[in-house]
């Protein structure tokens, strides 16, 4: 048990500190600064945020653009906390709306890594509105590990 317990809070640290490579930036991934993580295991990482003024469209409403940036990163961060700690590269990233989150909405964001092979990695998450963990949109990201990376 406390060895899972390391090997857990090893991920933990590993998606932590992926997700403040932001920190201070300007660019439009900053958002993932405002991710709390919730959990991170082996592959699989939970980060929840509130939806604010940056990550709304005309609306007033989580624009998709935005979720599939945090579904990349996200799911990025689950890659990182495997063993082999690789981010890659993004080769294929499709995304399902199924609702909406508004200003002011707590959003979870739950990722996993599906499968890792030798050049190739499948990833999946999941975004829901709390509190009530409507399901608002779903995302696979396909990563992959080229020869001069």
């Amino acid at each position: 048990i406390l060895q899972a317990r390391m090997v857990a809070r090893k991920y933990l640290d590993v998606v932590k500190m992926f997700l403040t490579m932001e920190k201070g930036s300007k660019s439009f991934s900053s958002i993932t600064n405002t991710c709390r993580v919730l959990k991170a295991d082996e592959g699989k990482v939970s980060v929840e945020f509130e939806v604010d003024d940056r990550m709304a469209n005309h609306f007033g409403t989580l624009h998709g653009g935005c979720s599939a940036t945090m579904v990349d990163a996200i799911t990025t961060g689950a890659l990182m906390a495997t063993p082999r700690g690789i981010a890659g590269e993004s080769i294929d990233l499709h995304m399902t709306y199924l609702a909406a989150a508004k200003l002011g909405d707590t959003v979870q964001l739950d990722a996993e890594v599906i499968r890792v092979g030798k050049s190739i990695t499948f990833t999946k998450a999941a975004l829901y509105r709390k509190p009530d963990m409507s399901l608002i949109a779903t995302g696979l990201h396909t990563k992959a590990f080229p020869a001069h990376a």
